[in-house]
């Protein structure tokens, strides 16, 4: 069985580090697995960058900086950039490990085995398309990254792509051109969730669930908070709101024993 390695992007919402490692501790079920931060801060912030430190010494989880972090600017060219670098400064060289790309704002609900997902498989992700280009997201993706074949063109980042402008990760549409034999696992999942999906919830979270939190469930077994970040600048009392919500339903699955439905028809592993 690989080392599982669980690597996260960590930057403006620092305190999720905590409900983050504490559902992979419970739910991950692979025999061998770490938890790794990447501290994605400018280093012109330094409070929040000297926050993450503390945070992962405090948990005892290792905490790396990633390179060139300031120079970039814009949500989703630094996700992007972030595991591009992270991919050809450490996943590529390791071997006999699987590799997990973890946004900060997700979080494990039900077990789950990294070694029996991936099975045979390159790499598991969802997909995502933007117009007739089809490409992987970022959210979620795992891999052995020194088993991926043609390492020097996997790039997340986005762009411009046969004239479609994409999200984080279109440029990986070229990698796939390039590789049609490709084994790849399209995770399942919901999109985001409406009131059409709340009967997923626990029973007395459905009424209070407001559409405009936009969860999304993965593989029943990851719960989505989205913009963990906040990009889409809600107001103060819209994200206490929702962090109050999501606080109180992730303490249900994590210690009353609250449950996530499982609902076949509302997952879709192609968009």
């Amino acid at each position: 069985m690989s080392k599982v390695k669980i690597y996260t992007w960590a930057d403006k919402a620092p305190e999720f580090i905590y409900k983050q490692y504490e559902t992979i501790k419970r739910f991950v079920k692979d025999e061998d697995f770490e938890f790794i931060v990447f501290n994605n801060t400018p280093i012109t912030i330094r409070d929040r960058q000297k926050k993450i430190k503390k945070i992962c010494k405090e948990l005892g989880v290792k905490c790396l900086d990633v390179r060139f972090r300031t120079f970039i600017s814009g949500a989703s060219y630094i996700t992007g950039w972030g595991i591009l670098w992270a991919y050809h400064r450490f996943f590529r060289w390791e071997k006999d490990a699987i590799h997990v790309v973890f946004d900060s704002d997700m979080f494990f609900i039900n077990d789950f085995n990294f070694n029996e997902y991936l099975g045979d498989n390159d790499i598991c992700a969802i997909h995502q398309r933007r117009g007739d280009i089809e490409y992987l997201w970022n959210g979620f993706v795992i891999m052995r990254g020194a088993d991926l074949p043609d390492k020097n063109h996997f790039d997340y980042r986005l762009g411009t792509v046969e004239g479609e402008r994409t999200d984080t990760g279109g440029k990986t549409y070229y990698w796939l051109k390039r590789n049609p034999d490709l084994k790849i696992r399209y995770m399942m999942h919901t999109g985001h969730v409406d009131v059409s999906k709340t009967v997923m919830l626990p029973e007395k979270f459905r009424d209070e669930y407001k559409p405009e939190y936009c969860f999304q469930f993965i593989e029943n077994s990851v719960l989505h908070y989205r913009a963990g970040s906040n990009w889409e600048k809600k107001p103060k009392d819209f994200v206490d709101t929702k962090k109050a919500y999501f606080n109180s339903l992730l303490e249900n699955v994590l210690h009353e024993d609250g449950k996530i439905e499982e609902v076949p028809e509302l997952y879709a592993w192609k968009q």
